[in-house]
């Protein structure tokens, strides 16, 4: 006499599908790593390139005041030097939306692949 195992598939594979239809899953803002250090990694690329823009509407770059017509062609520059092009956009919250939005565009125009748009994590 031979058992017929076939609905005991049946139920472990809906038990599966129940577990994985309900299982809520935590969203974290990032992993605390620690990360190896290594000589051979090149400094230029360990230092982000950020574009800042504050409550006045005033842009920074590379850690002086420019014009949006000054920045499309000197993060160009920067960019070319680097393997990857990924740029770091940090404005307060209180500029217009209208000013942070013509920002991304002379970012994307400058010759950006990706683009980050900092934020802190809000309280719950």
């Amino acid at each position: 006499m031979a058992i017929n195992i076939a609905p005991l598939v049946d139920v472990i594979f809906l038990l599966v599908i129940f577990f994985a239809v309900s299982t809520t899953f935590l969203e974290t803002a990032g992993l605390k790593l620690e990360l190896p250090a290594s000589s051979s990694t090149a400094d230029q690329e360990l230092k982000e390139l950020t574009v800042l823009l504050d409550a006045e509407g005033a842009i920074f770059f590379d850690e002086e005041d420019v014009t949006i017509e000054e920045l499309g062609p000197k993060l160009s520059a920067a960019l070319t030097e680097r393997d990857r092009k990924m740029v770091v956009l940090r404005a307060d919250k209180s500029t217009s939306h209208g000013d942070v939005v013509r920002l991304m565009d002379v970012i994307r125009e400058a010759g950006a692949e990706g683009l980050v748009v900092a934020a802190t994590a809000a309280s719950r």
